[in-house]
């Protein structure tokens, strides 16, 4: 942008002094605008370049978090995709064994209290003498592999109604961890790295847990604060087994009205029966009752809160009945199936 000084004087003529006073104001006015307009400009970049270094600054400080999130393990064998865990063997049917060391990555793990440990190998687990149920695995730093046939809790406040050997993952700082000894919580530095479902003393089926579960998304991407935020908060227990006229409560922590979520139960077949194949998924949504005798009850109830989700079973030992396939009403029975509760906060 160009500048036009006001007044301009000839050689050999006398300049008036009103005139001469008003160029040097028109200069001075100009000097002060572009000092004004240098101001603004060093104030945008200052604003630009903070709220760039603070996005990395975020970013470097999540991904720092993500290398050692707590009872977590941090990098191990991952599957075909890149992404998804892989490290819990089930090629041996009675001999839980794990792809950590050799041929496979090493296994970084960090327990609840920031302390850290590389594995090259994990000695594997004889389930010839476990029982059928549903067991929660855990390694400790010392590479001692623990099998628990309890609850596995993610949540701020202790769980109600614990049972000896469930484990509290508390997710609230300072990040810890407790096993119940039956009377109280005590510190425990156990990881988890999964759950296998054993059947008179067999693998039927391994589950691994996901890495960095403290900070990453639901295709495992790593997320900053702000990102997290926008980010519907979801819950997905672990599966369990669910006797007739019993009940089993969920402690998801997710602290949302129930209104303002949506909950799915779930039930997986344990063994083919009838008109159902192992592994068969079913999406319960039949009504609790159906009929005005005794063992009639085949469906559930559930009983939502902020903190908690309790299913409640009919006096039925059946799940439910079915012609699927056009081949008559087929029983399934209770003991055959495990369940799962996915929750699901509603965004819009």
């Amino acid at each position: 942008m160009s500048f036009n000084i006001p007044n301009t004087f000839v050689a050999g003529t006398k300049a008036k002094a009103d005139e001469v006073n008003e160029n040097f104001t028109s200069v001075q006015n100009e000097i002060n605008k572009n000092a004004q307009a240098v101001a603004n400009m060093k104030t945008d970049v200052d604003y630009i370049k903070n709220d760039f270094m603070d996005d990395i600054a975020a970013e470097i400080q999540m991904f720092s978090q993500a290398q050692k999130s707590k009872f977590s393990v941090n990098s191990a064998h991952l599957g075909a995709d890149g992404k998804s865990p892989d490290i819990l063997d089930d090629t041996n049917e009675d001999v839980l064994a794990f792809k950590v060391g050799g041929e496979y990555p090493v296994l970084i793990a960090t327990n609840a209290y920031g302390e850290s440990e590389t594995f090259e190998s994990i000695s594997p687990v004889n389930l010839s003498g476990y029982t059928t149920g549903l067991y929660n695995i855990f390694l400790t730093l010392s590479g001692t592999v623990e099998l628990y046939e309890s609850t596995l809790y993610r949540c701020a406040k202790a769980p109600a109604n614990p049972v000896i050997d469930d484990v509290w993952l508390m997710t609230l700082e300072p990040w810890s961890c407790y096993k119940y000894n039956g009377v109280s919580w005590i510190e425990y530095e156990g990881i988890p790295l999964g759950s296998v479902d054993i059947i008179s003393g067999t693998i039927y089926e391994v589950i691994n847990t996901e890495f960095n579960t403290q900070y990453l998304d639901a295709d495992c991407y790593f997320l900053t604060q702000r990102a997290r935020a926008n980010i519907s908060k979801r819950y997905e227990s672990s599966w369990f087994s669910l006797d007739p006229k019993t009940s089993h409560t969920i402690n998801h922590n997710l602290n949302i009205a129930p209104e303002k979520y949506s909950v799915r139960l779930l039930a997986r077949v344990k063994m083919s029966a009838g008109n159902y194949e192992t592994g068969d998924i079913i999406d319960t949504t039949y009504s609790n009752f159906i009929g005005n005798v005794a063992n009639s009850e085949l469906g559930c109830i559930l009983k939502c809160d902020e903190t908690t989700v309790t299913i409640g079973s009919g006096n039925s030992e059946y799940h439910c009945y079915n012609d699927f396939g056009g081949n008559g009403y087929y029983a399934l029975r209770r003991d055959n199936v495990q369940y799962k509760i996915i929750i699901t906060q509603d965004v819009n």
